[in-house]
């Protein structure tokens, strides 16, 4: 499977994290994007995301906030750790995206992301169709490998 992997504001491409994917029996794409720099990152997301034949995206804090949009544009399902999706702190170009209620977010969440407190995004996805959420005790903001590598099981990767 080609999975697009969406790194957080700041945070870069994770080499250890793509190695996750690849002991998965999955072939990762990533790109480098500087959020602050880039309002239009979707578009340049988006771009890439079509010319890869992605499968399935895994995006953490604002990449997981753009996964789970270009997820519902193209079609594909997500595991997203906590997404910016309540807010940002970077400016994002507005897209007139439907949400599909046939596309699968699984949403991970930390119980000591200081953040993007854990109940803002309980209340964003509280109405959405065909959400799971999990709400890991031990995590903050910044994702391990150990979680990572669980929660793409649990995702079903």
């Amino acid at each position: 499977m080609n999975i697009l992997y969406l790194h957080g504001l700041d945070g870069g491409l994770d080499e250890s994290k793509l190695e996750v994917i690849r002991e998965k029996g999955h072939k990762p794409f990533a790109m480098e994007i500087d959020y602050r720099k880039k309002a239009d990152a979707y578009d340049h997301l988006y771009e890439y995301a079509t010319s890869s034949n992605i499968d399935f995206i895994i995006g953490a804090s604002v990449g997981g906030y753009y996964g789970y949009w270009l997820g519902h544009e193209l079609g594909l399902n997500q595991l997203l750790f906590n997404p910016a999706m309540p807010f940002r702190s970077v400016k994002v170009m507005s897209h007139n995206i439907s949400e599909s209620p046939i596309i699968s977010s699984k949403i991970v969440l930390g119980a000591n992301d200081e953040t993007i407190p854990n109940n803002l995004n309980i209340d964003y996805f509280s109405t959405k169709e065909n959400v799971k959420l999990i709400t890991c005790e031990w995590l903050g903001h910044q994702v391990d490998l150990e979680t990572f590598d669980e929660m793409m099981g649990w995702a079903g990767l």
